[in-house]
């Protein structure tokens, strides 16, 4: 179901952008002579005046055939030719199917703020002797806005943080507003380690590995090895399993609730309201103790997980058994059970399976609401040029996602309700919009910056130039699309 899901979205999306390009195409009187759902031959087609509107074999995608939209073509008798229009009105017949793609992502977040309003950013730990413990956050505050910009998401308050700079958080707490300052501290580098057939117990302080500094390079280069962890006082031997490095960052000493101890649908043993207390004595009141389950399944029996801020260690405990108990409230009652850690790994590992956290923030004043929506909105077109920056820079490693990644991303949020996947179609239309804005060749911004110039030059580029740059940008971006491709190939096997 994910592929036919993913299939209907993707001609929604595309069918906007071309919509776009039609409607103004239309408006400057240019003859559009094919409007295609799909690609490939056709299976339907209903001719209008100039206009065949066509849906094609392969569901992927779609088109606007503009005639002359080759700009080496040889202008037909009787038909408009998008070339023969002012270069004004060329550059606003690109510049509409960004703009379409862009305003469907605004008005669906509109839809989506209506109906279910905003995702809250809510704490789900301090840790002691933090800035945010020092400044009175508590686990379950609600942050409503940040030094008066509105915060949606755990990005853009990590993005405002880790600026170092003094804060005024407004937070909801039990139904009452407050204004708490808070000013982020430099926080050393955090190191994730699981290890296997350990011997020897954890200290406090690790001095070094296998005689080596703690050092992130050198974990790495120790993977899968035999290592030993000195301690100041006693050794601790196994096999490096799994590391992790979080760079140091200004931060106020907090974790972000994601999801909450509480089963939204039936899995296996557990009931949809089921209530997970503790697993191998374990307390479980958050995602933050939920991941340190699943790490200490990782380890396994014999294993242990520690993490450490720089070389202090912070919370470490022993792996799982292949069995483990698992206490669970199920309304007035409390029991246990005993179930095969891959069982809790699979729950752990599967999308929309408990409740989040903080109940979304809706808004009965209109004028708010649409207010909202558009702020949101802004702030992932922001996100958005960033992340697209970054990938040019090479500072965004694997953040693109091709076709086959997609299915995916569409398959899990269809697993979390309805909110989720127009959230995720917003975000890609959005995205598409903005990619295509791009000023690269055989895009719709390619094409504006050819119009820019000839409205700059009052002389229009030599036609066989501008199609074999398009041409060129055209295999280009075909070939970058066959390595995203790849590379979701890549993931798919690596899951």
């Amino acid at each position: 179901m994910s592929v036919v899901y993913f299939i209907v979205i993707l001609i929604g999306i595309i069918t906007v952008h071309e919509f776009g390009h039609f409607i103004f195409a239309r408006i400057f009187g240019v003859d559009v002579l094919e409007f295609a759902i799909g690609f490939g031959p056709k299976l339907y087609e209903r001719r209008g005046k100039k206009t065949s509107f066509r849906i094609n074999v392969v569901p992927v995608g779609g088109y606007v055939k503009l005639a002359g939209e080759d700009p080496t073509e040889e202008q037909k008798e009787g038909i408009v030719g998008l070339y023969s229009k002012p270069a004004w009105q060329r550059l606003l017949i690109f510049f509409a199917g960004p703009l379409f793609s862009v305003l469907a992502g605004y008005m669906l977040f509109v839809i989506i703020v209506a109906f279910w309003g905003v995702p809250s950013v809510s704490i789900a730990l301090v840790e002691k002797n933090s800035p945010a413990f020092e400044a009175g956050l508590q686990a379950d505050d609600v942050i409503l806005s940040i030094n008066g910009r509105h915060v949606y998401d755990t990005y853009t308050v990590s993005q405002i943080i880790r600026q170092g700079k003094p804060l005024r958080i407004l937070i909801s707490r039990n139904g009452k507003r407050l204004t708490i300052a808070a000013t982020p501290r430099l926080f050393n580098g955090n190191h994730f380690l699981v290890l296997r057939d350990v011997s020897g117990d954890v200290g406090e302080k690790i001095l070094s590995i296998s005689g080596k500094p703690l050092e992130s390079a050198v974990l790495n280069s120790l993977l899968n090895q035999y290592v030993s962890v000195e301690f100041e006082s006693n050794t601790l031997r196994g096999v490096l399993k799994q590391y992790q490095y979080d760079q140091p960052r200004y931060a106020l000493g907090f974790y972000f609730a994601t999801v909450s101890n509480v089963f939204r649908k039936d899995i296996g043993p557990f009931l949809k309201g089921d209530r997970l207390i503790s697993i191998e004595g374990v307390q479980i009141q958050s995602n933050v103790d939920l991941s340190r389950i699943y790490q200490l399944i990782s380890a396994g029996d014999g294993g242990v997980y520690i993490e450490a801020s720089g070389d202090q260690v912070t919370w470490a405990h022993s792996g799982f058994p292949q069995e483990i108990v698992v206490e669970i409230e199920r309304g007035n009652e409390r029991f246990s059970m005993v179930v095969q850690s891959t069982l809790v790994r699979q729950v752990l590992e599967s999308a929309g399976v408990f409740e989040t956290k903080a109940a979304n923030i809706k808004f009965n004043n209109v004028v708010e609401m649409v207010y909202v929506a558009f702020d949101r909105c802004n702030n992932l077109l922001v996100m958005m040029y960033r992340s697209l920056l970054g990938i040019f820079k090479s500072s965004e490693q694997g953040g693109v996602v091709g076709p086959l990644g997609l299915v995916g991303l569409v398959g899990e949020a269809a697993q979390v309700g309805l909110e989720q996947v127009l959230t995720l179609v917003a975000f890609i239309t959005m995205s598409i919009g903005l990619f295509n804005l791009l000023p690269l060749p055989a895009l719709d911004g390619g094409r504006i910056v050819f119009s820019l110039l000839e409205i700059v030059l009052r002389k229009r580029i030599d036609p066989k130039v501008e199609g074999l740059i398009h041409l060129i940008g055209f295999i280009v971006l075909m070939i970058f699309m066959i390595f995203v491709t790849f590379s979701d190939v890549g993931r798919l096997i690596a899951k």
